[in-house]
């Protein structure tokens, strides 16, 4: 089964400070373990940095600190998925289209690239804004 992770759940995963920890940290390492290899966008690349390096901890994730929770999770252990010009395009062109702004744009274009890729399943603590911005039967499910 081809899956897509969001950033709420990457980031989750990656700092044991969150309260969503236990389980995003369960369902990277089971997809960690299947084939083929977990997926997520360029973008959550991006996502994931400036969410690491902003979060109100008690203890802060430094810039270093962020580089290294993605270099060793995420270029590690997923297939990281380019976005094209026609992906921000489609993005804004589906926002537009229902109504949506702001941030949502972000949801779209995960949702896109997994679109894209043939995923089965697409991983979120935000699931109402991907179930209403998807497109055909793709699954959308929080861990």
């Amino acid at each position: 089964m081809k899956v897509l992770f969001d950033t709420s759940v990457l980031v989750a995963a990656m700092v044991d400070q969150l309260p969503n920890h236990d389980a995003g940290l369960a369902c990277y390492s089971r997809a960690r373990r299947g084939k083929p290899k977990p997926m997520c966008s360029a973008h959550a690349l991006a996502e994931c940095y400036a969410t690491l390096t902003a979060l109100p901890l008690a203890r802060r994730i430094s810039p270093s600190e962020a580089d290294r929770l993605i270099r060793e999770n995420l270029l590690r252990d997923f297939e990281v998925c380019p976005l094209l010009l026609r992906d921000y395009d489609a993005a804004i062109a589906r926002a537009v289209e229902r109504g949506f702004s702001s941030g949502v744009v972000y949801d779209a274009l995960h949702l896109l690239c997994a679109e894209r890729q043939g995923c089965d399943r697409v991983y979120t603590f935000n699931t109402t804004d991907f179930e209403r911005l998807k497109a055909g039967s793709m699954m959308i499910v929080s861990p």
